[in-house]
């Protein structure tokens, strides 16, 4: 690898760890908050009930937002992690020339992309059974 693929790989890095230090603040973040909606439901829960529904037991709807905060920042943390190894092995490998630490660096690099596709195609699909669930009761209301 000549001079000018290592600076790039190098910077790269470096916004890799940029990434996944500020992705690591929201995830405590939205861990924080996750555990203070689920521990303060039923004060919230009465506000929140018009969110989800007056059918919801007072409480329920803050605990429900509070575990939905905090299995989000728990996703979150592996796409943090897998950019923080990458940009870890990445300077290894941009100051050592071991090809370990860029195969490590790749390695990761992967995992964090193949998480967000996997996610994104979860995510299509739910949008799509949404959008056919929207039509369904649309027409039923219809009838």
């Amino acid at each position: 690898m000549d001079s000018l693929q290592k600076n790039y790989l190098a910077e790269t890095a470096r916004w890799q760890r940029f990434l996944g230090v500020v992705m690591m603040v929201f995830t405590v973040l939205m861990i924080l908050i996750g555990l203070f909606f689920i521990v303060a439901g039923s004060v919230l829960g009465d506000s929140m009930g018009d969110i989800f529904g007056e059918d919801v037991p007072n409480g329920l709807a803050g605990i429900l937002a509070g575990v939905v905060y905090f299995l989000g920042g728990i996703l979150y943390f592996f796409f943090a992690r897998y950019l923080l190894r990458s940009a870890k092995a990445l300077k290894a490998y941009s100051i050592t020339d071991d090809e370990a630490d860029l195969t490590e660096g790749l390695k990761n690099n992967k995992s964090y992309f193949k998480l967000s596709g996997v996610l994104l195609i979860i995510s299509l699909c739910l949008i799509a059974l949404l959008i056919v669930a929207v039509i369904v009761a649309a027409i039923a209301a219809a009838v």
